[in-house]
């Protein structure tokens, strides 16, 4: 298999279809497009819990990595409270790295208001990379998470910030040289401090306030992956404007010079939010500066159509993801 996200079928086939053993007190579990696991705590009050792993290359992909694991439980509805951490590294790694290491992982728990509230650190030759295996968890009410996810149809679709943003923030970095022979200083700094945006506890705390019935963060796979996402294996589809999906000038400008398709580009920070009012939905969002636009409808059929203008186009099922290939690359 190829590096990367494995694909919907592979994971259909060879995880889900795996896992047999149910319990009553998991009212949620592993699924297609379903990131946060659910399980009742008492009467009221049950615990949501996502996990991740995080390959570390610097301070930046820690700290990006740990918000994009915290906002599938953001994404879900819930309020985030702490995490378990599990740090494996490279036998040849100094004491002071590791030092630096959860101490980056505080500062990023910190920001977030979440606790560090156990973990595991082990050291082994089996990797040449530190890895964080990360699980965030979180509290949700009973009843609001009724329901959650099961849209009926007719419902609108929001999407909040900008596609491509993890991502364009991650490129600026990365290819900063490349792409400084091409692009003004300004504009690669512009793009680096997107990542002061990547996390949607805002926006994710106003949807559930106001009785959203489903939010799914944009990832690995961009905001295509996120709308296939959305709808699959939820018996509705949805129709959408390519022209309403909001997209950065920077973010254009990179995937542009890097040949890059930003509607496949990791686009943590951004969120579907779907909702029957979303006019009421924008009006919050926006009383808080968060931006947001309507960018379609879900359909009681399962058809997942993008419209751009008069042309219409099925959305296919997710591929291999940009970022991942530019990886690949070198």
């Amino acid at each position: 298999m190829r590096p990367g996200k494995i694909s919907e079928s592979v994971l259909k086939r060879s995880v889900l279809k795996q896992i047999k053993t149910k319990r009553e007190e998991i009212r949620a579990g592993a699924g297609v497009g379903t990131d946060c696991s659910f399980f009742v705590c008492n009467k009221e009050e049950g615990c949501l819990l996502a996990t991740g792993a995080v390959v570390i290359e610097d301070r930046e992909s820690l700290t990006m990595g740990i918000v994009a694991i915290v906002n599938n439980v953001a994404a879900a509805g819930g309020e985030p409270v702490g995490i378990l951490s599990s740090l494996v590294l490279p036998d040849k790694i100094l004491e002071s790295e590791l030092q630096k290491y959860t101490a980056e992982i505080e500062r990023s728990c910190k920001n977030l208001d979440l606790q560090v509230a156990g973990g595991n650190t082990c050291i082994t030759g089996a990797v040449n990379k530190p890895i964080l295996n990360l699980t965030v968890f979180g509290k949700k009410e009973i009843n609001s998470h009724k329901g959650y996810n099961t849209y009926q149809g007719e419902e609108d679709i929001i999407l909040t910030k900008w596609i491509g943003l993890a991502g364009t923030a991650i490129l600026s970095e990365k290819r900063e040289q490349i792409l400084q022979e091409r692009l003004p200083m300004h504009l690669i700094e512009e793009a680096k401090r997107m990542k002061e945006k990547i996390s949607v506890l805002p926006e994710s705390r106003i949807g559930t306030r106001l009785g959203a019935q489903g939010m799914h963060d944009v990832s690995r796979g961009g905001i295509f992956a996120a709308l296939w996402e959305l709808v699959e294996d939820k018996n509705v589809g949805l129709e959408v404007d390519l022209r309403k999906l909001t997209v950065r000038q920077e973010t254009i400008e990179i995937c542009e010079i890097l040949e890059i398709n930003p509607y496949e580009l990791y686009g943590a920070g951004a969120l579907l939010m779907v909702t029957k009012n979303g006019g009421s939905l924008l009006r919050e969002l926006e009383k808080e500066g968060i931006p947001a636009v309507i960018i379609g409808k879900i359909t009681k059929d399962c058809s997942k159509v993008i419209y751009n203008g008069e042309e219409k186009r099925y959305l296919e099922r997710p591929g291999k993801e940009a970022l991942e290939v530019l990886r690949q690359k070198g």
